[in-house]
């Protein structure tokens, strides 16, 4: 597969901001999802088949969604090469510690094309596993996988602090900080 190209006169710093700022609202929404998930609301008790000490399947989707759009801004900086080697690392560190990110991906996405054991499904997933699960401590057994909300979190936040490090640390960006440090901000 070739490599994405990027506009000729998109500089690399401004690849470096765009990646920090999209990372920035990804990490957000992993953040509330996660606490939704953690820590769901009372108002949600009529969606829970099995009361509050559950949760809620759409959290998970969003979750997913969400840890998908992070590691999508920080591939982003594949368009800054010096830069690019520690943010890969990065990607398959967070990739190596959630296994199951994709394949819920896939089935989440196409969940029509699962729920009717299609033959456009991308994995031998069957429909009657859609609705099965157990809980753990932290997280629950789905598709034979461990997913583990803290976990995932984790890994979220090593992603995120590449892509931040990167931004940081960015010669024209560093020098911009120091003579005017921004005020406010989500981080």
């Amino acid at each position: 597969m070739s490599k994405r190209t990027k506009a000729d006169d998109l500089s690399e710093p401004a690849v470096v901001e765009r990646a920090k700022s999209m990372a920035n609202e990804w990490m957000w929404a992993v953040s509330l999802q996660h606490d939704r998930i953690v820590n769901p609301r009372n108002e949600d008790q009529r969606f829970h088949p099995w009361g509050l000490g559950s949760f809620n399947e759409a959290d998970i989707h969003f979750l997913v969604i969400a840890l998908g759009r992070l590691r999508q801004a920080a591939a982003t900086i594949e368009h800054v090469p010096s830069c690019w080697d520690s943010v890969r690392n990065a990607i398959k560190a967070f990739d190596d510690a959630l296994p199951w990110r994709k394949q819920l991906r896939d089935v989440f996405e196409h969940l029509d094309d699962y729920a009717t054991d299609s033959d456009r499904r991308r994995t031998n997933t069957e429909r009657k596993k859609l609705q099965v699960w157990s809980t753990t401590g932290t997280g629950l057994i789905f598709l034979g996988y461990d997913v583990d909300w803290n976990k995932a979190n984790e890994a979220a936040k090593n992603l995120y602090s590449a892509v931040k490090a990167i931004y940081e640390s960015f010669p024209r960006i560093a020098k911009r900080q120091q003579r005017s440090p921004q005020k406010g901000g989500s981080e």
